[in-house]
C-alpha cells in the first residue's frame, strides 16, 4: 500500500512547489530628461498617470545630495546619479565635460547586476551619447541613437521606443532602460516651464511612448511569471531655457520618483527622496543584497516588503 500512495504523495509536493514559485523581478527604469513635476502636472498623461495609480510616486527628489559634492544641475552628473547610484563625489562626474570620472570603481547598475547574477539580461536604450560612450557597461544589447536638437530627438524617441518594445515582446530581458531626451531639448529651445505648450507637448508625446512600451510589457509570453517593477524618473528639472547652476533653485533641483508595479506600495509622499535611491530600488527589488564594497548611497524606496518589516 505505502508503494503505491508514496508516488502520488511526491507528485503532489512537487506540484505544491511549482505552484508557489515566486514571479521573477524585473525592473524597467524609464528616464525623461529635464522633466519638471509642475509640467507633469499640467499635462495630459494617462501613462504616467496610471503608473502611479499602480504604485508609488515621490515629489521634490532631490537632485543633489545632502552633503556637498560640487556635481552641478547638468545631464552628466544627473544620469551618473541615477545609473551608478552614487554622488558625484563618488563617481567624479559634476559637469558635462566628464573629466574625473571614476566608473570603474562605481559603474552602471548593470554592472552591479552581472557581478552577482552573471546570467541576468541587460539592455539599454538611449538617444543622449554620452550614456552609451560614457556611462554604460554590462549591457547585453544597447541601441544608442545619438540625436541633436528637440525635433531630432523626438523622432530618436520615437524609434527608441519601438525598439524597446520590440524588445521587451520578443527577447528574455531582466533589466531594462530607456532614455528620452525630447522633453530636456524643448525645453532649451523653448522654456522649462508647465505654461510653456511645447514644453508640455513634449511631455505628453513622451507619455504616449511610454504606453507603447507598457503594452509591449503586457504582451509578453512570459508575463504570468514575471514580476515588473516600472521606475520613472529624470536627471533635472529647468528655469528658464537652462538648468546649469540651479543648486538653489526649486524647479531645477527638485524632481520626482515613480515606483509602479504590483511590487510597490501605493501611495504619495513627499518626505525626502534622493536621485540615487533608483538604482538602491532596483536592486533591492531583483532581490540583489548590496555589497558594503559597492558603496551605493541610496535606499530602496516605494516597495512592499520594505514597509512590511517590522
Amino acid at each position: 500500500m505505502f508503494r503505491c500512495i508514496s508516488p502520488v504523495i511526491g507528485l503532489l509536493s512537487l506540484a505544491l512547489t511549482v505552484s508557489a514559485a515566486e514571479p521573477q523581478p524585473k525592473v524597467l527604469f524609464i528616464g525623461i530628461d529635464g522633466c519638471r513635476w509642475d509640467a507633469v502636472q499640467a499635462a495630459n498623461t494617462p501613462q504616467l498617470d496610471a503608473l502611479i495609480k499602480q504604485g508609488w510616486l515621490a515629489v521634490g527628489t532631490s537632485i543633489l545630495a545632502p552633503h556637498e559634492t560640487k556635481g552641478d544641475t547638468v545631464s552628466g552628473p544627473g544620469w551618473s546619479n541615477l545609473l551608478c547610484g552614487v554622488w558625484p563625489d563618488k563617481h567624479g562626474v559634476i559637469d558635462n565635460s566628464f573629466r574625473g570620472s571614476h566608473y570603474d570603481t562605481y559603474p552602471h547598475f548593470f554592472a552591479r547586476i552581472k557581478a552577482q547574477r552573471p546570467q541576468a539580461v541587460t539592455a539599454s536604450f538611449s538617444d543622449w551619447g554620452p550614456i552609451k560612450e560614457k556611462i554604460l557597461s554590462a549591457a547585453d544589447h544597447a541601441v544608442d541613437l545619438p540625436a541633436h536638437g528637440a525635433s531630432d530627438y523626438n523622432n530618436k524617441d520615437a524609434e527608441l521606443a519601438t525598439a524597446c518594445a520590440e524588445y521587451l515582446r520578443q527577447q528574455p530581458v531582466d533589466v531594462v532602460m530607456l532614455y528620452f531626451g525630447q522633453v530636456d531639448e524643448t525645453g532649451h529651445a523653448k522654456g522649462f516651464h508647465p505654461k510653456v505648450p511645447e514644453y508640455v507637448a513634449a511631455i505628453e508625446r513622451v507619455d504616449a511612448l511610454i504606453g507603447q512600451v507598457r503594452e509591449a510589457v503586457a504582451a509578453r509570453a512570459t508575463l504570468k511569471d514575471e514580476n515588473w517593477l516600472i521606475l520613472v524618473g529624470t536627471d533635472h528639472g529647468g528655469a528658464g531655457t537652462n538648468h546649469g547652476g540651479g543648486r538653489e533653485i526649486p524647479e531645477i533641483h527638485s524632481t520626482f520618483m515613480i515606483v509602479s508595479g504590483a511590487a510597490a506600495v501605493q501611495g504619495q509622499t513627499e518626505d525626502p527622496t534622493y536621485q540615487v535611491d533608483h538604482v538602491a530600488t532596483a536592486i533591492s527589488h531583483l532581490g540583489i543584497t548590496s555589497d558594503p564594497a559597492w558603496q551605493l548611497d541610496g535606499q530602496p524606496r516605494g516597495l512592499k516588503r520594505l514597509a512590511a518589516k517590522p
